[in-house]
């Protein structure tokens, strides 16, 4: 009996099913002072570890898109920093952590620089 009972405890993992990892987005629209959509910006997207404030590059995107929107996918639960970059435009940064759901930044209003 003892045999049987250590032979299914050491072959347990051989049936156990694997965690699945689950993955998250973040999306936004970027529009300018007079709410009409930015059609061509950047986004980099850093892991952000809060307590060291060390940031790690993850995704570095260049966006078109008519309605000025992003959606950034593949995101574990983590806190991520997002940088938005448009040329003649104001930089915009944001943290947001990823939890247990999807999440939105909005829409982002970005200001000229000219």
């Amino acid at each position: 009996m003892k045999r049987i009972l250590l032979i299914i405890l050491l072959s347990s993992h051989l049936f156990a099913t694997p965690s699945l990892k689950e993955n998250f987005t973040i999306w936004g629209r970027i529009v300018d002072n007079g709410f009409s959509p930015i059609e061509s910006f950047s986004i980099k997207v850093f892991e952000l570890n809060v307590f060291t404030k060390q940031k790690k590059l993850i995704h570095d995107f260049k966006f078109r898109d008519d309605n000025g929107e992003f959606l950034i996918k593949n995101l574990n639960s983590e806190t991520y920093l997002i940088e938005i970059t448009v040329e003649n435009y104001t930089r915009y940064s944001i943290i947001k952590t990823v939890g247990n759901k999807n999440e939105s930044v909005g829409e982002i209003v970005l200001q000229n620089t000219w």
